[in-house]
């Protein structure tokens, strides 16, 4: 495993379990060096229901995060950031959030905040696949995020590897070179099997064919735990599983700290 992980979220989201100090323990545990905090930021004024925190539990989550940054210091290095999506005219909360952490990352999960339009996670069409990667490309643009997560979720409910999705791949790929951000291997892909696609099994993410075209472009590479229970800290196989779809590509991993 990495010595790293700044892909951890907390109960604070609707649908992780654990306490704060809980997977700082497990990350001890399992040996990391740094651990960073990334829960789904919230929205000022939309809220989707076991998505995000609510807005008015920023400070609970910073203070919780920040005593335990303190209380293990000797132990482990502990980041304070979050995980948003990038819609335009949401600016004003991601320009607050990141003012008050380390870091952000960027994870587009849903075409609206509410979650009204568009769920990556669900069979898209070509045109919702092209608004997932022109929302991307345009937050990679501002240069408020760190890395670039689970990139390739949009296959979770894909039928193949389109057309459409080798564009939105290469797409993804100049947009991080252009922009210097790192993408994400997301070793919770995994824990959900390998689907059956028109071409074979693969898992939804990391998607092979995806990573495959990544591959051609000189980008960086970070590994994601993407936790969301204390134990998935330390499930080196679905680490595993995620490394070795990947192993025979020649991909350019950041295997050291570097937020």
């Amino acid at each position: 495993m990495f010595i790293y992980n700044y892909h951890t979220h907390t109960y604070r989201c609707g649908h992780a379990s654990g306490t704060d100090e809980e997977y700082v323990l497990a990350a001890i545990e399992a040996g990391f060096k740094v651990l960073g905090f990334s829960d789904h930021g919230p929205y000022s004024e939309y809220f989707h229901q076991n998505c995000h925190m609510h807005w008015e539990e920023i400070d609970d989550y910073i203070s919780s995060v920040k005593s335990l940054k303190e209380k293990y210091k000797d132990q482990i290095e502990i980041k304070l950031g979050f995980e948003s999506e990038y819609y335009p005219f949401c600016m004003d909360d991601y320009k607050y959030l990141r003012s008050k952490t380390e870091y952000l990352l960027l994870g587009q999960h849903f075409g609206h905040p509410s979650g009204a339009i568009a769920n990556y996670f669900r069979e898209n069409t070509d045109e919702q696949i092209r608004g997932y990667c022109d929302s991307i490309v345009e937050g990679l643009h501002t240069g408020m995020y760190s890395y670039l997560c689970h990139p390739d979720v949009f296959m979770s409910g894909q039928p193949d590897f389109t057309k459409v999705c080798e564009e939105t791949a290469h797409r993804i790929a100049q947009a991080c070179v252009e922009t210097g951000t790192p993408l994400e291997i997301n070793a919770r892909g995994p824990l959900k099997g390998k689907r059956q696609y028109k071409k074979g099994e693969f898992f939804s993410y990391p998607h092979k064919d995806f990573w495959k075209i990544i591959s051609e472009y000189p980008v960086k590479v970070v590994v994601g735990i993407d936790a969301h229970a204390p134990e998935d800290l330390k499930a080196e196989n679905f680490f595993e599983d995620a490394m070795n779809e990947v192993a025979d590509l020649n991909l350019n991993f950041i295997t050291e700290p570097f937020i």
